[in-house]
């Protein structure tokens, strides 16, 4: 794949998760892909597998009342690689998220094989997630 279709595949995961198209972001994933996201929360881990991350994706939303957003800001994209920069919003506990974080992918065949999450705040991230 070129850096175009890797552009066109993480905005479409954005798109998809936007829209709450879970069952869309299945077949963007390779089915042993992985999803790290640091920290110790209860959003933190590391997600094995495409149904591990597909339940990860869906409790985003869960977790935050339905208020959890992502506005995806840029994509660098090659011919193995991406990296998405958005801005996550939401409200969890009477505590609210607003930070941009960065997803760093790695791509093969079409598939997303690795995405780990950079939050541009780690000690804010924690808190929201704690």
């Amino acid at each position: 794949m070129g850096a175009a279709e890797n552009d066109a595949l993480v905005r479409h995961v954005f798109d998809a998760f936007a829209r709450r198209e879970g069952f869309a972001l299945r077949g963007l994933f390779a089915e042993d892909a992985v999803w790290t996201v640091p920290g110790t929360g209860v959003m933190a881990g590391v997600h094995r597998g495409r149904d591990a991350i597909f339940r990860f994706l869906t409790r985003l939303p869960k977790e935050t009342d339905g208020t959890y957003g992502s506005q995806l800001l840029d994509v660098l994209a090659s011919e193995d690689r991406a990296a998405a920069l958005y801005r996550a919003r939401g409200t969890r506990h009477g505590r609210t998220l607003e930070l941009d974080q960065l997803l760093l992918f790695r791509i093969e065949q079409g598939l997303v094989r690795e995405v780990l999450a950079l939050p541009s705040d780690p000690a804010a991230f924690e808190e929201f997630w704690a």
